[in-house]
């Protein structure tokens, strides 16, 4: 009697799951980033509770009134919690666990800059520089992208969404505003202009992080608080 061979299982094929650009941003690893990061969510819910009932009875001017403050409350955080653009990409190929290191060294440099211009009692023109040319200059880079070109595709989007094409202009401006302010800016300021890292974007196929989430939710939280409207008689 002929032996017979057991049937060999099927290899899987399933394709591997692509791996993002990008590692996910980590907020820096200093006391105020860690403090603010969790302070910055209330800050921004109590602007909105403070100001909820001059939002009802003026929207316009309230919200174009709240620009300031949201501007301001994002760059603190941006600047004060997140990596600019290319501070956390590794030239060498080694990896994120490099890519962080880099992140921490140069920190750690900032901060001992700092350090020296108290030692020696008067402001050093390279600490300024430095913080100038690593905080400030792609801040207002993101900022400037964030209104030229963030705003109005929200704008288009939430006209898509079924806000009125032919009215509530000024609305419907200020509300993209708003969230290109929320979502946008903290992405631009992190990853800059690079293409691949926007598909996975727009794509949802950015890993979890604190300003991915952060967008998200702003995008979640916009449509979720349009649902009711059909029920506004």
């Amino acid at each position: 009697m002929a032996s017979t061979t057991p049937p060999t299982p099927a290899p899987n094929t399933a394709p591997p799951k692509p791996k993002p650009s990008q590692p996910p941003v980590s907020i820096l690893p200093t006391q105020f980033a860690r403090a603010y990061a969790l302070a910055h969510p209330a800050l921004l819910l109590s602007l909105v509770v403070y100001r909820f009932t001059s939002v009802v009875e003026n929207p316009i001017a309230e919200l174009l009134g709240d620009i300031p403050y949201l501007v301001g409350l994002q760059a603190v955080y941006v600047m004060g919690c997140l990596p600019p653009a290319g501070s956390e990409k590794d030239p060498s190929g080694s990896g994120p666990d490099a890519s962080e290191h880099k992140t921490i060294k140069k920190s750690a440099s900032i901060s001992a800059l700092r350090r020296r211009g108290k030692a020696t009692g008067s402001a050093s023109w390279s600490t300024g520089l430095v913080l100038v040319a690593w905080k400030l200059t792609p801040a207002l880079l993101s900022l400037t992208l964030t209104a030229l070109l963030a705003t109005p595709v929200l704008a288009i989007l939430l006209i898509l969404f079924g806000a009125p094409f032919t009215t509530h202009h000024a609305l419907t401006f200020l509300c993209a505003a708003h969230m290109a302010l929320l979502s946008s800016f903290p992405l631009i300021y992190t990853h800059g202009v690079d293409g691949t890292v926007w598909r996975e974007v727009w794509g949802a196929a950015r890993p979890l992080d604190a300003v991915w989430g952060g967008a998200l939710g702003t995008c979640i939280g916009a449509w979720l608080g349009a649902v009711p409207i059909p029920l506004d008689w």
